[in-house]
C-alpha cells in the first residue's frame, strides 16, 4: 500500500503548466454614465490578492493590459472620491482577449458593505519570516484537526507516541495560538491540537527564523495557529458539525460568535471532540549480554477515548480615540482514558522465557483556566505603548492501574501482580511584558520591550505495588517535587530602510533564567542560574518586481519542559517504561537561513547547529537488568542544513495546484552508554495538493505527503505519508457548505523507528498505528452581519510561556 501512496504522489507532481499571454480591456463610468478618466485599475490575482499590474483609465475611461499569463483575477478600481470597487474573479485562458464591459463606481458614502469580494486564498503563503497555511481555504482540511494540519504541513514532523513536534529537522518547537505560547507539556498540547477541529482555524503559521520581539525558546522556531475571529459589525459568526469514522467514532463540533458595535468588541468561541480511535502499540528489542541473547516482544491494543472542551470569551473596548483596553479568558478540559491490554513475550537464546500479560488503565486529564488583561495606547501615529498581564493555571490528573500476569517459558501461571501509579501536577505562571514602537518616518522602527515570568508547580508522583499482601509504596519511583523558575528579558530592534530596495533589521534579546527543582527527599535536584544573549539579523532586497531575497541570522535557546524537570513513570510492561529526566540541560543553536523569491516560486536555504540538543523520548536499555527506558535526554550536538522549494501550477481556469519539496542532511552526536554515537541522515519531505473547480458550486481536492527515513534523536524512523481527498458542494444565498473527506487513504501512517547498535549488542524497534483510514462529513455555515471595520491586531504576553507546560 505504501508504495502506491509513493506513485500516486509522485503522478501527481509531474503535472505541467501550459502558460501564455492574453489581453484585458474595458471602461470605468460614473453613476450618471459619463467616463471617469484618470481612475486607478489594478489586476489582482484572485487567489491572493497579489498585484500583476496596474493601469490608468484615459481620457475616455478606457484602460487596457496586455501579455497578461493565463490565470485567475479581479480588478480592483480607486479614484479619489469615489468608493472602491472590485469585479467578480474572473479566469483568463490561452490568447484570450477578455472585455470587461463597463464597471460603474459610486461617490463615495463612507460605506465598505456594498464590496464583496470572493477570491480564495491560496493554501500556502510564504512571506519574508514565515510560512502561512490558509486552513480555511483547504477541502481536506475540513473535518481535521488542528494536529492533522500540522503532519501534512511542509517540514513538520509529528511523533504522536512520543508526544512531540518537530520543524524543519529539529525539535524545540514552540506552539503558540493566536500569538499566545501554549505553556502545556508538549505531550499534553499534542493531545490538545488533535482535539482543536480545523474548522475553527483560520491559518497556521510556519516561523522558523523569528525576530528579537519574540522570545528566544524554541531552536526550531514558532508554530502560530490563527483561531477565526470575524471583523464584521453586529453580530455574526459561523459554525460546524463533523462526524466520521474510523476504527472508532470521530466527531467534533464549533461554534464562533463576534458582536461588534462602536466602541465595543466582544467575541468567544466553544469547541468539543470526541474520538473513539483504536491504537495499536509494538515495542522490541533484542539484547547481547554475557553470551545470551534475550527478545523481548510487546505488543499493545489500545481502546482510547478523547473528549476535549475548549472556550474562550473576549472582549476590546476603545477608551479614547488613543487607548484601546483588552481582556480574554481561555478553558480547556481535555480527558483521555484508555484501557489496554499488552502482551510482552521474552526469550533467551531463543527459547521462551516468560511471557507477561498486562491490562492497563488510564485516565490522563489536563484542565487550564487563562485570563488576559492587555492595553495599547497610541501616542500618535508612529509611536505606540502595548502591556500584557497574564495569569495560568494548569493541573493535570494522570492515574494508571496495571494487572500483571506473569507465565513461565512453558506459559504456566506464576503469579498476578497489581500495579498503580498516580501523577497530580498543579502548575501556575504569572507573566507580565511591556512593548514600546516608535517610527521614524519611512526609513527606520525602533521597537524594544521588557518581559518577566515566574512560574511554580508541585509534582505529586507515586507508585505502588500490591502482590496479596496489601498496596506497598516503591520509594524509588515516589516524591514529591516543587520547581520555582523566573525568567527576565529585555530586547531592542531596529528596522531600517537602506534604500528603495532594501531594508535591514538587527535586534538583541537577553534573557535571565532562575530555575529550582527539589523534594522533601533531596534539594536543589535542579539549581542553575544563567544569562544569555540573543542576536538577529534580517536582511532583504527587492530586486524587481518579480525577483526578491532575503538573509537572516538567530540565536535561540530550548529550556527543559516542565514535566520534565519533575519526572513521570508510565509502564508499558514491567521491564519497558517511559520516565522524566531532571538532569535536562538547555539547549542554544545558531541557524542562519537565505530566501530567494521568483513570482510565485520560493527557494530556502537553512543552516544550524546546536549544541546540547534536547531530543524527546529516547531509548536506553539496561543489557544486565533487559529493562528498557524512554526519557529526554541531551544529545552531544546537531547540525542540520536544509532547502525548501515551493510552487503553484495552474494547468487551467479550473485547476491548480501546489507544491512544496523540503530536502535534510542531519548529523548529530550522542552519548549511549557513555559511548560516543555520530550518526547521518538524509531525508526528504514532499507535499502535493491539487484543487479542480466543478460545474454546480462543487471543488474536488486531493492532497498528500511523503517523508522518507529521517532521524528522531539517535533513532532512525522509517519512510510514512498520507493521501487524502474531499469534495465540496457550496450552496447558494448563504446557505453554507457541505464536505465530504477521505483521510489516510492508503492506511500508510504508521509510526516506524529503530535503533541499530548491532555492533553494540543492541537492536531496539517499535511501531505506533495512532492514525487510522477515516472517511468524515462536514457541514459549516456563516451568520449575521457582514459590514466590514477594522479588527484590532494584537499578542497577549505569554506566548513563550504556555508551550513548556511538559
Amino acid at each position: 500500500m505504501k508504495t502506491h501512496f509513493y506513485i500516486a504522489l509522485l503522478a501527481s507532481m509531474l503535472c505541467q503548466q501550459a502558460s501564455a499571454q492574453s489581453s484585458i480591456s474595458g471602461n470605468i463610468n460614473e453613476a450618471n454614465g459619463k467616463p471617469l478618466p484618470f481612475a486607478n485599475v489594478l489586476l489582482l490575482r484572485s487567489t491572493d490578492s497579489t498585484l500583476i499590474k496596474g493601469e490608468v483609465t484615459d481620457i475616455h475611461g478606457k484602460y487596457a493590459f496586455s501579455n497578461v499569463p493565463t490565470g485567475h483575477y479581479l480588478l480592483n478600481t480607486t479614484m479619489v472620491g469615489y468608493a472602491t470597487s472590485y469585479s467578480d474573479p474572473f479566469s483568463l485562458n490561452r490568447n484570450d482577449s477578455k472585455d470587461m464591459g463597463t464597471i460603474t463606481i459610486q461617490e463615495d458614502i463612507g460605506q465598505l458593505d456594498a464590496v464583496t469580494v470572493t477570491a480564495r486564498k491560496p493554501l500556502f503563503e510564504q512571506k519574508i519570516d514565515r510560512l502561512t497555511i490558509n486552513v480555511a481555504t483547504s477541502i481536506t482540511s475540513a473535518g481535521a484537526t488542528a494536529l492533522q494540519v500540522l503532519e501534512r504541513s511542509p517540514g513538520v514532523l509529528v511523533n504522536r507516541q512520543q508526544g512531540s513536534i518537530s520543524m524543519a529537522g529539529k525539535e524545540g518547537v514552540v506552539v503558540m495560538i493566536n500569538g499566545k505560547i501554549n505553556r502545556m507539556p508538549i505531550s499534553a498540547l499534542v493531545e490538545f491540537l488533535d482535539g482543536m477541529p480545523s474548522s475553527n482555524i483560520e491559518k497556521i503559521e510556519l516561523i522558523t527564523t523569528p525576530p528579537a520581539n519574540f522570545d528566544a525558546e524554541g531552536n526550531a522556531g514558532f508554530i502560530n495557529i490563527v483561531l477565526k475571529q470575524s471583523s464584521d459589525q453586529g453580530l455574526n459568526g459561523s459554525y460546524s458539525l463533523s462526524a466520521g469514522y474510523g476504527r472508532g467514532e470521530n466527531g467534533n463540533a464549533n461554534i464562533n460568535v463576534n458582536y461588534r458595535t462602536g466602541k465595543l468588541n466582544l467575541y468567544g468561541d466553544y469547541t468539543y471532540l470526541r474520538d473513539g480511535s483504536k491504537q495499536y502499540v509494538t515495542v522490541g528489542r533484542r539484547v547481547d549480554f554475557e553470551n545470551v541473547r534475550t527478545e523481548t516482544l510487546s505488543k499493545s491494543v489500545r481502546d482510547p477515548l478523547q473528549s476535549n472542551h475548549t472556550g474562550r470569551l473576549g472582549l476590546d473596548f476603545q477608551l479614547n480615540k488613543k487607548t484601546v483596553v483588552g481582556a480574554l479568558l481561555t478553558s480547556y478540559d481535555t480527558k483521555w482514558t484508555m484501557d489496554a491490554e499488552n502482551n510482552a513475550r521474552f526469550t533467551k537464546n531463543g527459547v521462551p522465557d516468560e511471557f507477561i500479560t498486562i491490562a492497563n488503565e488510564e485516565l490522563n486529564q489536563w484542565r487550564h483556566y487563562g485570563a488576559n488583561l492587555n492595553m495599547q495606547h497610541t501616542f500618535r501615529p508612529d509611536e505606540t505603548l502595548t502591556f500584557d498581564a497574564d495569569y495560568l493555571y494548569y493541573r493535570d490528573n494522570n492515574p494508571n492501574d496495571y494487572v500483571n500476569t506473569y507465565a513461565d517459558g512453558a506459559n504456566n501461571f506464576v503469579l498476578e501482580e497489581m500495579t498503580r501509579s498516580g501523577k497530580i501536577t498543579p502548575l501556575n505562571i504569572g507573566v507580565g511584558k511591556l512593548d514600546y514602537a516608535k517610527s521614524f518616518g519611512k526609513k527606520a522602527k525602533l521597537e524594544s520591550g521588557l518581559k518577566g515570568t515566574l512560574s511554580h508547580f508541585t509534582n505529586d508522583v507515586n507508585v505502588e505495588n500490591n502482590i496479596g499482601q496489601g498496596w506497598e509504596k516503591d520509594p524509588s519511583l515516589t516524591a514529591k517535587y516543587d520547581l520555582d523558575e523566573k525568567i527576565l528579558a529585555a530586547y531592542s530592534a531596529l528596522d531600517m530602510k537602506l534604500d528603495e530596495k532594501t531594508n535591514i533589521k538587527v535586534g538583541l534579546r537577553y534573557e535571565f533564567t532562575n530555575s529550582n527543582l527539589g523534594s522533601a527527599e533531596e534539594a536543589n535536584i535542579v539549581d542553575r542560574q544563567y544569562g544569555k544573549f540573543f542576536p538577529s539579523v534580517f536582511v532583504s532586497r527587492q530586486f524587481n518586481e518579480k525577483n526578491s531575497a532575503n538573509l537572516s541570522f538567530v540565536r535561540r535557546i530550548t529550556r527543559p519542559t516542565f514535566n520534565d524537570m519533575a519526572p513521570f513513570v508510565i509502564f508499558l510492561d514491567p521491564y519497558t517504561f517511559f520516565s522524566g529526566n531532571a538532569a535536562l540541560q538547555p539547549a542554544i543553536s545558531n541557524a542562519v537561513k537565505f530566501d530567494y523569491h521568483f513570482s510565485t516560486v520560493l527557494l530556502s536555504l537553512q543552516y544550524s547547529v546546536e549544541d546540547s540538543t534536547i531530543s524527546a523520548f529516547q531509548a536506553k536499555v539496561d543489557p544486565a537488568t533487559n529493562r528498557q527506558l524512554y526519557f529526554s535526554n541531551n544529545l552531544k550536538d546537531q547540525k542540520t542544513a536544509s532547502f525548501t522549494l515551493s510552487f503553484p501550477i495552474n494547468p487551467a481556469a479550473w485547476w491548480s495546484m501546489q507544491f512544496n519539496v523540503t530536502g535534510m542532511r542531519t548529523e548529530l552526536r550522542s552519548y549511549y552508554n557513555d559511548e560516543l554515537l555520530t550518526l547521518k541522515q538524509k531525508s526528504l519531505n514532499l507535499f502535493a495538493s491539487q484543487t479542480f473547480t466543478l460545474p454546480k458550486d462543487f471543488t474536488f481536492e486531493v492532497s498528500g505527503f511523503y517523508n522518507s527515513n529521517s532521524l528522531w534523536g539517535t533513532s532512525l524512523t522509517k519512510a510514512f505519508g498520507s493521501l487524502n481527498a474531499g469534495l465540496q458542494k457550496k450552496f447558494k444565498n448563504d446557505g453554507g457548505s457541505l464536505r465530504l473527506g477521505f483521510d489516510n487513504i492508503l492506511n500508510t501512517m504508521a509510526w516506524d523507528s529503530e535503533l541499530d547498535l548491532t555492533d553494540r549488542g543492541q537492536f531496539l524497534y517499535d511501531t505506533y498505528d495512532f492514525v487510522p483510514r477515516l472517511v468524515k462529513l462536514t457541514y459549516s455555515r456563516s451568520f449575521g452581519n457582514s459590514k466590514l471595520k477594522g479588527t484590532r491586531q494584537r499578542e497577549t504576553g505569554a506566548e513563550a510561556e504556555r508551550q513548556r507546560v511538559n
